[in-house]
């Protein structure tokens, strides 16, 4: 098997993945997550998505990993452009725009997030991960950690207290600054005159710590009033005298939050950071200058690297980042109506774009909103390391892409059925189709998440299984495959879509002993409106009639077979209309029906 590479932005080359665990087995990964002041648009997820594709690629390589995304929910400022951002913190104006207290409305839109995020599948919102506060730490709950930095960095001589009780990094103590991004001190000491203040040493020097009396998020690290209490108890115990008397009352910059948070739960060094480009500077060029400047935190160059064995002065071994999305290849504007969050798309009706929901409409989209699937495989098609042209048409060609592979899944779990035996042995052809497919994909993966060459080996694939005749034993080894795909692709439905009723199967229903032994399949019954009544019918070996089964709204396999049953039933006794009836309802519920010379096939549409 290849091996992982990854273009690491700090050493500007393709580098081998190695993890810093000595036993070669866990792996720790940061990723930048959002500033939960309004919804996230996809520009972001696309960050958020090459993260997991990322993650997911690692985990297919036998790495056990953790992934933490933070939330940032106060400090982040209107111009985050420049290291000492300047304007007006986003949840502040956020919270004044809404007529809300910025707690409720940065709680608001992170869980909106979270929805996004279940919706479109990221790992790190999925099963236990959602739920624990360790993966998804909020900026606001560790003030404590941020503080406890900004006291190291004084202590290190790595920051000041001005006048204003503000707190800064002084940029000169680090010759290192700029490593990451690239850029000269002339680059730096020009975008930072277009912020300089009166009380900087320099005007590229940027805010730890902020002070101002309008802001309505304010922690005072001499008193407890305002705290919570387990955070100032925590507080207290990382710094038992305190903070240094001069620093007032005030909030943190952004940048020290994620260097805070990252030690917190992943520990003094890590092995991948990962953002969008727009993160690498500043944001993330002031979290190796802090993070340095606190804990001297220093990571080796790993094996094969110009650097081996040195130490590089940043706290991850790789920093990941992922281009820009444009759509029709520009930036995207809201006056121009390609601004598009994740919600706008899933349901622009709901979002209020009716003229979004019309032209998605007119290709092909069933109420003008875009399966979670198609927008996960849009947004992962392209390369991390390069721009990504966004598109309704690309939307479009996501879906035909994830529709090919659906069908070819659903086709292999038909032909393998639910047959117990597994025995038989799939033909040296299959095999070896499988795994040269298998290793097509993960090569592609491990050549710097080359998604378009990993797409282009499924797709490959599918065509050639689409081309042959698979018995139950050889469906089963390519299911395996679709299988290992979706893994890291994650677009597939994995519930029962389709099947075939033969007619055996059906007729079985008709017998009192065989009904009585499928009666625990039928798990939904307990929504029936007169189940006790129901149930005594079952027991009595006596098929359902279908009035009671009709207000059943969930279907699974087994209650689309007594379906299928039903209607069989009504047929051989010449009752079409009960038939046509039962057709009909089914079809409402999303189960299109046909007869075949096998039996009865079912799809969901």
């Amino acid at each position: 098997m290849s091996v992982l590479k990854l273009k690491n932005t700090y050493s500007k080359r393709l580098e081998v993945f190695q993890p810093l665990d000595p036993h070669g087995q866990r792996v720790t990964m940061y990723t930048c997550g959002p500033t939960v002041y309004n919804y996230v648009h996809i520009g972001n997820f696309r960050s958020f998505l090459f993260a997991d594709i990322l993650r997911r690629t690692l985990e297919r390589n036998g790495y056990e990993v953790r992934q933490v995304m933070n939330i940032t929910d106060v400090g982040h400022m209107t111009e985050d452009h420049l290291a000492d951002a300047g304007g007006e913190d986003k949840l502040a104006v956020a919270a004044r725009k809404l007529g809300s207290d910025p707690f409720k409305v940065a709680l608001h839109f992170e869980q909106a997030f979270a929805q996004d995020a279940r919706a479109l599948r990221l790992k790190v919102y999925q099963g236990g991960e959602a739920g624990d506060p360790a993966l998804h730490p909020r900026a606001t709950r560790h003030i404590p950690e941020m503080l406890h930095a900004i006291q190291k960095l004084l202590e290190q001589g790595f920051a000041y207290v001005v006048d204003s009780g503000e707190v800064y990094f002084e940029v000169g103590k680090f010759p290192e600054y700029g490593r990451l991004s690239g850029k000269v001190i002339d680059e730096l000491e020009a975008g930072a005159r277009v912020g300089v203040r009166d009380e900087k040493r320099d005007p590229r020097d940027f805010a730890l710590w902020k002070v101002d009396a309008k802001h309505l998020m304010q922690w005072d690290p001499h008193s407890e009033k305002g705290w919570d209490p387990q955070d100032w108890k925590r507080y207290r115990e990382l710094l038992p005298e305190g903070a240094d008397k001069r620093i007032r009352a005030g909030f943190p910059g952004w940048h020290i939050e994620c260097s805070a948070m990252s030690r917190a739960h992943l520990g003094h060094t890590i092995d991948i950071h990962t953002g969008g480009e727009d993160n690498i500077f500043p944001h993330h060029e002031c979290e190796i200058a802090q993070s340095y400047g606190a804990y001297r935190t220093c990571v080796h160059g790993p094996h094969g690297a110009p650097d081996e064995g040195s130490q590089r002065k940043t706290f991850a071994r790789y920093w990941v980042h992922g281009r820009f999305l444009l759509v029709n290849n520009r930036k995207m504007s809201k006056r121009d109506g390609t601004f598009f969050t994740v919600k706008d798309l899933l349901d622009p009706r709901r979002e209020g774009r009716a003229e979004l929901a019309a032209e998605l409409e007119k290709l092909g989209f069933a109420g003008g909103r875009v399966p979670a699937s198609v927008l996960r495989f849009a947004l992962i098609a392209n390369q991390y390391t390069q721009p990504m042209n966004f598109s309704l048409e690309s939307l479009a060609a996501a879906r035909a892409g994830v529709e090919r592979i659906q069908t070819r899944y659903d086709r292999l779990r038909e032909a393998v059925g639910d047959s117990a035996d597994t025995s038989g042995v799939a033909s040296d052809r299959v095999l070896e189709l499988v795994n040269r497919a298998e290793t097509e994909f993960d090569d592609a993966l491990n050549d710097n998440l080359n998604t378009p060459n990993a797409l282009a080996a499924v797709f490959k694939a599918v065509g050639e299984l689409n081309s042959m005749e698979l018995g139950p034993a050889e469906a089963r080894e390519a299911l395996r495959l679709m299988e290992a795909f979706d893994e890291v692709l994650d677009v597939l439905d994995r519930t029962e879509r389709s099947g075939v009723v033969t007619r055996e199967q059906a007729q079985a229903w008709l017998d009192p002993q065989t009904l009585r032994a499928k009666a625990d399949l039928l798990k939904h019954w307990a929504e029936a409106p007169d189940r006790e009544a129901l149930w005594e019918r079952i027991e009595a070996g006596q098929l359902p009639a279908f009035e009671e089964l009709a207000p059943v709204e969930s279907l699974d396999a087994a209650m689309i077979e007594l379906f299928v049953a039903i209607r069989q039933n009504a047929r051989k006794a010449r009752d079409f209309k009960l038939a046509d009836a039962v057709r009909d309802d089914l079809k409402r519920r999303g189960v299109n029906l046909e007869d075949t010379p096998q039996g009865f096939r079912w799809v969901r549409a």
